[in-house]
């Protein structure tokens, strides 16, 4: 039988949050009793109080950890907040692995690209979700992808990232990383420069939203109980069963990330960079009000003839937009 502070815990971690009155139903206690117990858990650094009198309700702690980046090892950081969390809640072992993997990806990132001075990871605890934020206070991603590869904006770094493979130091990284740790979990979210993009596993669909992250960078990954993608099938997803490397051959790329008019060939130059690397590209220009002849001749006559392996697959267009680019398909 369910120890009081377990049926707590428990009600908690179902609701999200608590009332002293929720306790008094659940356990058929008196006020009295239903407060002493949750200030016991509160003491022991299982539950948190928010709130004063009637309105004052009881959560699963926040966890957070603040590292020095300079000589940080991602496993051993994430290690000591992984005992903290199961502490608090008790996360299924798949899930568990999955937000690991994730985690040590993302702490790793930070303290070899970020060039900032430290790294904070907080934990918190919602209604069947687990959210990990992992910050630092660096360059930023998207200024570091933007240096390194030349990108004009971190739109179309985020348009590189989403493809997979993408790495400043392919002697020390596949590129595999953030990609990978985009895919094991519920809902990703990258942010840095006022600007975030977002990976929603459970809907299947990816999106670029503003951010209040305009110095450094913050992960955040969202676990949700039941929803989150098993490791091994994530993995098995993207890799050749007889080579056992990564083959991720189809990509989407939603060009409304970009702009909503696309004109030149140059951009369409830095859209097609890396494309060859897949066999199959969802071109989806939702968002995108025109195009102009030169990014559809060079995306859909020079490129596509180049490359006939490739196949190219333009959705989402509107009259005008579809206008353009069935123009340049028949020449």
């Amino acid at each position: 039988m369910a120890s009081a502070s377990e049926t707590i815990c428990t009600l908690v971690d179902r609701r999200g949050a608590v009332a002293n009155r929720d306790v008094v139903r659940a356990l058929g206690v008196s006020p009295a009793t239903a407060h002493r117990l949750l200030q016991a858990l509160a003491e022991r650094g299982v539950l948190q109080l928010f709130g004063k009198g009637p309105a004052s309700r009881y959560c699963l702690r926040r966890i957070r950890r603040r590292f020095r980046r300079d000589g940080l090892e991602e496993d051993r950081a994430w290690s000591g907040v992984a005992e903290a969390i199961a502490r608090v809640r008790r996360i299924p072992p798949e899930e568990s692995r999955s937000l690991r993997y994730a985690a040590t990806e993302v702490i790793n990132n930070a303290v070899e690209h970020s060039r900032g001075s430290s790294v904070t990871v907080a934990v918190d605890f919602a209604a069947g979700s687990t959210v990990t934020r992992v910050q630092d206070d660096g360059v930023g991603v998207f200024r570091r992808v933007c240096e390194d590869f030349g990108f004009p904006t971190p739109e179309e770094a985020i348009v590189q990232l989403e493809k997979g493979k993408l790495t400043s130091d392919p002697t020390q990284h596949s590129g595999e990383g953030l990609f990978f740790s985009s895919k094991a979990v519920a809902r990703f979210r990258l942010e840095s420069q006022g600007i975030a993009w977002i990976v929603d596993n459970v809907v299947v669909d990816s999106a670029v939203a503003g951010s209040v992250v305009n110095r450094g960078t913050r992960v955040v990954l969202d676990v949700v109980r039941g929803r989150t993608p098993r490791l091994e099938d994530v993995f098995r997803a993207y890799t050749d069963a007889e080579t056992l490397r990564f083959t991720k051959t189809r990509t989407t790329v939603k060009l409304g990330v970009l702009s909503s008019a696309l004109i030149s060939r140059s951009e369409a130059k830095r859209l097609v960079s890396g494309l060859t690397k897949f066999k199959h590209v969802t071109l989806d220009f939702s968002g995108v009000e025109i195009v102009g002849q030169g990014f559809c001749d060079e995306v859909f006559r020079v490129f596509a003839r180049a490359h006939p392996q490739v196949i190219l697959e333009p959705v989402g267009t509107n009259t005008a937009v579809g206008f353009m680019v069935a123009r340049a398909l028949a020449i």
